[in-house]
């Protein structure tokens, strides 16, 4: 019997996200030590390593449905929604911290209301996560809603190439356009093969193009400042612990 010819997209996008969250956390993170910058907490180093072994997984296991290691793929998943557990975790840590710290982001959003563009990118994260869990043996749903969770949490990297560009002051604008171009591969990918857009790339990135403008106006929301301000004390317990 023949094996299984796997399209070669889903490796493609997996490797360029990946490649494109190294790239953008390459100066502040990977490359660090080439740069004359002070020491990160323990906390971020911990998130960092954390999400590197969830990028590592997350090529993995494309290669593995490449090389019709389906079992192994299923195997390795149960440990990847621990890992990606703990991803959530600590990504939430981490942007409490950044809360607790005084400044005025290039949104004109203060540190402690600008964690709702944190929290909107996990929240996207968690909920594609888990649709491509629950439809886990549906192969055509649970592929694309992985790469969904992908691309909802790619605003950090975005925001640092951005700064290594010298176009953080266009940061509100420019920042949604390298998820929206993610997103248009993806539709052009469905359309090419298939002759139609899938719904879950269809609706999916429609959430996440329209959770951008929302997640500033939710920062900004009377609303919000409660939750702002319990993340900004959070943060400074967990920064002084």
């Amino acid at each position: 019997m023949s094996a299984t010819v796997r399209p070669n997209f889903f490796r493609h996008i997996a490797i360029a996200l990946v490649l494109f969250t190294i790239v953008g956390f390459s100066r502040t993170y990977y490359l660090r030590f080439l740069y004359d910058l002070p020491p990160l907490d323990m906390l971020v180093h911990v998130h960092g390593l954390v999400f590197t072994a969830w990028l590592a997984v997350f090529i993995t296991q494309t290669r593995l449905v490449a090389a019709n290691r389906v079992d192994l793929h299923m195997k390795l998943g149960i440990a990847a929604v621990v890992l990606a557990v703990v991803v959530i975790v600590t990504s939430l840590a981490t942007t409490a911290v950044r809360a607790s710290v005084p400044r005025i982001h290039p949104s004109g959003l203060t540190s402690a209301q600008f964690s709702a563009v944190g929290v909107m990118s996990l929240v996207l994260f968690a909920v594609f996560l888990a649709l491509g869990i629950a439809f886990r043996r549906r192969a055509a749903l649970h592929k694309r809603y992985m790469v969904l969770a992908m691309i909802g949490v790619l605003t950090p990297a975005a925001s640092r190439i951005l700064t290594l560009l010298g176009l953080r002051e266009h940061w509100v604008y420019l920042v949604p356009v390298m998820p929206a171009l993610f997103m248009v591969w993806c539709l052009m990918s469905d359309w090419r093969k298939y002759n139609f857009v899938h719904p879950v790339y269809a609706i999916g990135g429609a959430a996440i193009i329209a959770a951008w403008p929302l997640r500033l106006m939710m920062g900004r929301a009377e609303w919000y400042q409660p939750v702002a301000d319990w993340f900004a004390r959070w943060g400074a317990s967990l920064a002084g612990a």
